[in-house]
Parts: C-alpha cells; structure tokens; sequence
C-alpha cells in the first residue's frame, strides 16, 4: 500500500467521522414532531370546549364562575394550553431554527473545500473547478 492511498484512506475515514458527527448533532436539535402534534391536539381540545361552553343553555343563566365549574373539560384543555404557549414563549421554539443555523454555517465553511451538505448533514462532495490560466 502507498503513501498516497495510505493518505486518501485517512482522509476517508476522517471525512466519515465528521459527516457522522454532523449528522448526529444535527439530529439531535431538531424537536421531535410529537410536542407539536400535542400542542395541535390540546388545541383542539380547548376549541371543543369552548364550543360546548358557548352553546350550552345554561351559560347565559348561571354566574361565570358556575357557568366555568360546569365544564371542567375547558378548563384543564385551557390551562394546559396556556402552559403549552409559556414555554413555548420562554425559549422551546429556538430549538427549531437552531438546526437549519447550522447547516448554513456549515455550508459556508464546507464551501472552501469544495463542499456542501444537506438539511440531515450528509455530506456532498463537488467536482474541483476547472483551473482557469
């Protein structure tokens, strides 16, 4: 085995390594879809029991607080929802973007070497450019 082939393989193997990695970490920031569905399904929940609140009879009878103690479905859809949206506002949705931020930096970097990766990491090797004289 030469040097030469000695130096590709290594640079293989490295190049492995680092598309591993950078698909690992990439993976891991992206927030798994079921938190999303939850926050869909809690939301439809508060509008079925707003619903039911709103067209029931007795609302327009009782005191608000009677009218509320009624229907406890809306209540506990209603303050899950609201702890939903507070967490949300107190960070969760930085999570999001915070995976495409890194593929554009990596894009950038990964430029200079002739480069590129997809949204998963994946690497993408370029064919050299011609050499202009």
């Amino acid at each position: 085995m030469s040097l030469e082939q000695t130096a590709c393989e290594d640079i293989l193997v490295d190049l492995k390594a680092f598309e591993r990695r950078l698909t690992e970490v990439i993976a891991c920031l992206h927030p798994s879809t079921t938190r999303w569905r939850i926050l869909a399904v809690v939301s439809l929940c508060v509008a079925t029991g707003a619903s039911q609140w709103i067209f029931d009879p007795e609302t327009r009878v009782v005191s608000l607080s009677q009218s509320l103690s009624n229907h406890p479905f809306f209540i506990l859809s209603t303050v899950i929802l609201m702890f939903l949206v507070i967490i949300l506002l107190l960070g969760v949705h930085k999570r999001v973007i915070a995976g495409s931020i890194i593929t554009s930096r990596t894009r950038e970097v990964l430029r200079d070497f002739n480069m590129s990766c997809d949204d998963t990491g994946k690497l993408i090797l370029r064919r050299r450019p011609a050499n202009v004289t």
